[in-house]
């Protein structure tokens, strides 16, 4: 059998890339020699990141620009969606054509709604639309319908739907009467560029961004959701009321998404800008080193129920503090704050600084990752036997 693995994301949506690597990396760990894995990407610029992990991968002209004709024709015309599906079936044709047996989609795409013909597998990284619906990135513009719409016409046709937890997995069969046995609940890992034969080292990364050892660091994009101002909250009361002194300081790493302007007006408002850098989108060989020169790591977000950083602090060896209501993933492996309340987080920012503290967080991290390990090996097997499932079915017909 010969599967086809699109990357359709570039590598500034962050998480939701690395994760889409590391599924790459790991279905070829999965079939082996026993069947043909082919990645291609929609972006040509995806090739040389894919490339330094040994995994080869060909770009999909397929997707490319349309004649100017077209594309006048497809503006005018995006709303009933021709445009989609135009780029869709171009997809669809030209993997056919490269004789794929069955396409593996690696994040949310809502190109598979419009396949005809090929099989496929899907993946469900959230489904924050419905969880926290007041956000504007899942709300406003038609997010919501558009969310909707996929769920509701991608899902049921899946060979397989991986989700990042059983968690999400509950959800999308309450609300989307996927079968059960279909999804297949496949734990995040931390992204393959942490590793030390990708990442520069710690002095130089820390002397480019004019950086010191000891501060709390949170990798994560600027959309509303990833809640940058409650840890602005908890700065300014670490600063003003209990305090603590100048010496705090939190990093911000990862792309603008429209709301940074807003972040940094607040850090204003709030008198705690000279405490906080801002480092924008960072090369991914710079991400250890910043994760090695932090205090803590902390993620304030509301978006789960599942999170890369959690599991890249505990691989580096870093304490962690992470929203309390996304604690299925943690266990006791953090300290946990409410979303909502900056004094939480703050009193947890404080706590941390304690070396006893820290390093019985870091010691259970490490348990904690290993339990989550144990989770995506079994989910491993069970993805391999619905592979042999079709693989089995897809000899009845040419």
């Amino acid at each position: 059998m010969k599967i086809g693995i699109l990357l359709e994301n570039p590598i500034q949506v962050g998480g939701g890339f690395n994760q889409a690597i590391n599924a790459i990396v790991q279905l070829q760990r999965i079939v082996g020699k026993q069947h043909q894995v082919v990645a291609f990407t929609t972006i040509k610029a995806n090739l040389q990141h894919v490339k330094r992990l040994g995994v080869s991968a060909e770009y999909l002209p397929a997707a490319g620009k349309p004649s100017r004709i077209a594309l006048a024709v497809l503006r005018r015309s995006i709303r009933k969606e021709i445009g989609k599906a135009w780029m869709a079936r171009k997809i669809e044709n030209a993997l056919l054509k490269a004789g794929i047996d069955l396409a593996y989609f690696v994040t949310h795409s809502s190109t598979p709604n419009y396949f005809r013909k090929l099989n496929y597998v899907t993946t469900v990284l959230d489904a924050c639309h419905r969880d926290d619906l007041e956000f504007p990135e899942v709300s406003s513009d038609g997010r919501f319908e558009e969310r909707e719409r996929h769920f509701w016409t991608c899902l049921p046709r899946a060979v397989a739907v991986i989700v990042a937890s059983h968690q999400l997995r509950k959800r999308i069969v309450t609300r989307y009467g996927i079968d059960e046995e279909r999804m297949i609940a496949m734990p995040f890992e931390p992204s393959p560029f942490l590793s030390e034969a990708h990442s520069i080292d710690r002095t130089a990364v820390l002397g480019n961004y004019g950086l010191s050892d000891g501060y709390y660091f949170y990798p994560a994009q600027f959309w509303p959701h990833k809640n940058h101002i409650r840890i602005l909250e908890a700065v300014s009361l670490l600063k003003h009321k209990l305090a603590v002194g100048a010496d705090i300081r939190v990093v911000f790493s990862g792309a603008d998404h429209g709301n940074v302007a807003w972040i940094k007006q607040q850090a204003q408002r709030l008198d705690v800008s000279e405490n906080v850098t801002f480092l924008g989108f960072v090369p991914v060989d710079h991400m250890r080193a910043l994760y090695e020169g932090a205090l803590a790591v902390v993620m304030s977000t509301y978006f789960g129920p599942t999170n890369l950083p959690p599991l890249e602090a505990w691989a580096i060896g870093r304490p962690l503090i992470y929203s309390a209501h996304l604690n299925e993933q943690i266990g006791d492996a953090a300290l946990l704050a409410d979303a909502d309340d900056a004094g939480q987080w703050a009193d947890a920012m404080l706590r941390i600084r304690d070396p006893a503290v820290a390093v019985d967080l870091v010691q259970k991290g490490r348990k904690q990752l290993k339990v989550v390990d144990a989770e995506r090996l079994e989910a491993e097997a069970l993805f391999a036997r619905r592979l042999e499932q079709f693989v089995q079915r897809r000899k009845c017909w040419e």
